[in-house]
Protein backbone atom coordinates (compact mmCIF):
# COMPACT_ATOMS: atom_id res chain seq x y z
CA UNK A 1 0.00 0.00 0.00
CA UNK A 2 2.62 2.67 0.74
CA UNK A 3 4.52 1.71 -2.32
CA UNK A 4 1.73 2.47 -4.15
CA UNK A 5 1.15 5.42 -2.82
CA UNK A 6 5.12 6.63 -3.02
CA UNK A 7 4.76 5.23 -6.77
CA UNK A 8 1.75 7.68 -7.38
CA UNK A 9 3.27 10.37 -5.55
CA UNK A 10 6.61 10.13 -7.56
CA UNK A 11 4.79 9.70 -11.13
CA UNK A 12 2.57 12.51 -9.94
CA UNK A 13 5.51 15.16 -9.46
CA UNK A 14 7.39 13.71 -12.74
CA UNK A 15 3.99 14.79 -14.72
CA UNK A 16 4.15 18.35 -12.76
CA UNK A 17 8.16 18.74 -13.24
CA UNK A 18 7.03 18.04 -17.02
CA UNK A 19 3.88 20.39 -16.80
CA UNK A 20 5.87 23.65 -15.06
CA UNK A 21 8.33 23.17 -17.88
CA UNK A 22 5.72 23.10 -20.81
CA UNK A 23 4.41 26.43 -18.90
CA UNK A 24 7.99 27.65 -18.47
CA UNK A 25 8.65 27.86 -21.87
CA UNK A 26 4.91 29.39 -23.08
CA UNK A 27 5.75 33.22 -22.49
CA UNK A 28 8.87 32.54 -24.97
CA UNK A 29 7.02 30.55 -27.29
CA UNK A 30 4.45 33.78 -27.58
CA UNK A 31 7.04 36.01 -28.31
CA UNK A 32 8.02 33.83 -31.20
CA UNK A 33 4.93 33.08 -32.53
CA UNK A 34 4.30 37.31 -32.72
CA UNK A 35 8.11 38.12 -33.93
CA UNK A 36 7.28 35.57 -36.84
CA UNK A 37 3.57 37.49 -37.08
CA UNK A 38 5.40 40.81 -37.86
CA UNK A 39 7.64 39.39 -39.70
CA UNK A 40 4.95 37.64 -42.23
CA UNK A 41 3.01 41.19 -42.34
CA UNK A 42 6.91 43.65 -43.21
CA UNK A 43 7.35 40.85 -45.94
CA UNK A 44 3.67 41.53 -47.27
CA UNK A 45 3.76 45.36 -46.71
CA UNK A 46 6.91 45.39 -48.82
CA UNK A 47 5.90 43.52 -51.10
CA UNK A 48 2.35 45.35 -51.80
CA UNK A 49 4.72 48.68 -51.59
CA UNK A 50 7.27 46.94 -54.33
CA UNK A 51 4.09 45.89 -56.53
CA UNK A 52 2.67 49.35 -56.23
CA UNK A 53 6.03 51.22 -56.95
CA UNK A 54 6.40 49.11 -60.17
CA UNK A 55 2.53 49.58 -61.25
CA UNK A 56 3.32 53.53 -60.62
CA UNK A 57 6.53 53.08 -62.75
CA UNK A 58 4.57 51.63 -65.65
CA UNK A 59 1.98 53.54 -65.74
CA UNK A 60 4.79 56.79 -65.98
CA UNK A 61 6.77 54.99 -68.27
CA UNK A 62 3.56 54.24 -70.36
CA UNK A 63 2.41 58.19 -70.22
CA UNK A 64 5.92 59.55 -71.09
CA UNK A 65 5.62 57.09 -74.25
CA UNK A 66 2.04 58.37 -75.12
CA UNK A 67 3.41 61.72 -74.82
CA UNK A 68 6.32 61.32 -77.05
CA UNK A 69 4.26 59.58 -79.26
CA UNK A 70 1.55 62.64 -79.55
CA UNK A 71 4.56 64.77 -79.62
CA UNK A 72 5.88 63.56 -82.89
CA UNK A 73 2.80 63.43 -84.45
CA UNK A 74 2.43 66.95 -84.03
CA UNK A 75 5.65 67.79 -85.05
CA UNK A 76 5.20 65.45 -87.94
CA UNK A 77 1.79 67.02 -88.33
CA UNK A 78 3.38 70.73 -88.57
CA UNK A 79 6.08 70.45 -90.90
CA UNK A 80 5.39 71.39 -94.54
CA UNK A 81 5.57 69.10 -97.41
CA UNK A 82 8.66 69.43 -99.60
Amino acid sequence: MTLGILATFGVLSILLYAFKGFIDQLPDFFASLRRAWEAWQELKRARREAREREAAQREAARRRAARREAAERHGSQSQPAA
